[in-house]
């Protein structure tokens, strides 16, 4: 449950945030984990779409007396970041995870849906960044025809409808738990031991670019087992974290 800091609204509403599955499944297997981490990114979205739908309705326009021109453009900006980070994550899945998860569960086409409920949305999401970037704040509306409003109610059910179903779409890997349990523990072994300064450099293991980054940030985020690796995720040679020190 989340703590208001106080008893006005707050960015649980309107959209509801996702319930973290680990918190209803004790199942330790990785499927649980995987769409456990996927329900906190989602709902970093969810609160900040919240965020932009409570507030912008109160920012003065120029029709208003206490009008303020930064505050316009801070908001605009803050919309241009979301839109830039919502798609950011979403590139991110369907260039990377997605292929990951189907190449490691030996099941193409397994993440079809949730890449074609992207398309849903996307045409109000570019739109959305597109308003936030040419707007000047004397020209900004949340109401009204061409409004803000009216761009964000375009798409927000078909995007916030994804985000929950997608939860579902990875609850579902239990029947292919096995192999992706391996980018939580194989995964980071692999890339903690391959020292790519070896013998002057060897490219190995041959993985997109991507894997370190998502494995350091994503699958072994949190994880001190890793303390033990004695390469870092890009394959440099780093001391030791618990040996006897020489004196």
């Amino acid at each position: 449950m989340t703590t208001k800091p106080s008893s006005a609204p707050w960015v649980d509403e309107p959209f509801h945030l996702i319930t973290t599955p680990s918190t209803y499944l004790s199942d330790p297997h990785s499927y649980v984990h995987v769409a456990s981490d996927m329900a906190h990114a989602h709902n970093v979205i969810i609160r900040g779409l919240n965020t932009i739908i409570q507030q912008a309705p109160h920012v003065p326009t120029s029709t208003e007396k206490t009008y303020n021109a930064k505050d316009v453009k801070d908001l605009l900006f803050y919309v241009h970041s979301w839109c830039k980070m919502v798609g950011h994550h979403h590139w991110v899945e369907e260039s990377f995870i997605f292929p990951e998860i189907e190449k490691v569960a030996g099941q193409p086409g397994l993440m079809d849906n949730p890449h074609h409920q992207h398309e849903l949305f996307h045409g109000g999401m570019e739109k959305l960044l597109a308003y936030s970037q040419a707007t000047r704040p004397e020209e900004y509306r949340w109401s009204g025809p061409s409004g803000m409003k009216e761009i964000i109610d375009s798409f927000s059910k078909d995007l916030t409808g994804h985000l929950y179903d997608e939860i579902n779409v990875f609850l579902g890997l239990k029947n292919v738990d096995r192999n992706i349990g391996m980018l939580y523990d194989v995964f980071p072994v692999v890339l903690g031991c391959a020292d790519k300064t070896y013998e002057c450099g060897h490219p190995f293991p041959p993985l997109p670019w991507i894997m370190p980054y998502l494995v350091k940030y994503w699958f072994g985020a949190g994880n001190g087992a890793w303390r033990f690796n004695p390469c870092d995720w890009w394959g440099r040679p780093r001391p030791l974290a618990f040996v006897r020190q020489t004196e």
